[in-house]
């Protein structure tokens, strides 16, 4: 069995628009990358965590399960966001010991990617909502808006959170088109969550939004381990 590369999980937060964190999201930095804490190391793009292997990944994603039942038995309240691909997903649907711990986690959410749901067909759906069958951890969308996404696949009503792509903001926020799609999302899901927030120009132009919250950069992640020490 293959071993997950070294590495250490952060927490970074997500902030509503009174500046209060209202969930945070788990994410892996590796000990081997030159910055650990809130920059990326150029070599590890958006598309390492693809080119794991499933069992790699699936080691993972046990691994931040099992670092998250420490943190919620530390008395740790808020919500934390965990990504989740196809190979996780089959492997959850497949493992009764790894149902019941998420069983445990009322706190945790599955953050299914838009390249999920590329082209989104039934398949997809009866995956998806077979996932909320077998764990009670609702559904966040994440990287809404880079291509991959529509707004039928939020008409079966299975996601909670939307979060919009950082590259999507970037481009349109400042424009009436992303004002709109925020009007369509608010009416398909409980909320919006803006990723990419890097600048004070950013949180000002968003703090007028219809928008749950703002996530990125320029928020100080912290260590889980921190909070379980």
């Amino acid at each position: 069995m293959s071993n997950p590369p070294k590495n250490l999980f952060i927490l970074e937060p997500v902030y509503d628009l009174s500046g209060q964190v209202i969930a945070r999201e788990l994410l892996t930095r590796f000990i081997d990358d030159a910055e650990i804490n809130n920059k990326r190391n150029p070599k590890r793009d958006a598309g390492f965590f693809s080119q794991l292997s499933a069992d790699v990944k699936w080691q993972l994603f046990l691994h931040q399960i099992e670092k998250l039942i420490q943190l919620y038995q530390k008395g740790f309240d808020q919500i934390v966001s965990v990504n989740v691909d196809r190979d996780i997903v089959a492997s959850i649907f497949k493992d009764d010991e790894i149902q019941a711990k998420l069983a445990q986690l009322t706190q945790l959410r599955l953050e299914i990617s838009t390249f999920f749901t590329a082209r989104f067909n039934s398949a997809d759906l009866l995956i998806l909502k077979g996932v909320a069958k077998v764990t009670p951890a609702p559904l966040w969308l994440d990287d809404f808006g880079p291509g991959y996404s529509n707004l039928n696949m939020l008409d079966s009503g299975i996601f909670e959170i939307v979060k919009i792509d950082k590259s999507f903001f970037w481009q349109f926020g400042d424009g009436r088109t992303f004002d709109i799609l925020l009007g369509h999302l608010n009416d398909l899901c409980n909320g919006v969550i803006v990723e990419g927030v890097e600048t004070q120009h950013q949180v000002d132009l968003l703090s007028h939004k219809a928008i749950l919250g703002m996530q990125g950069y320029f928020w100080q992640s912290v260590y889980l381990d921190d909070f379980i020490a």
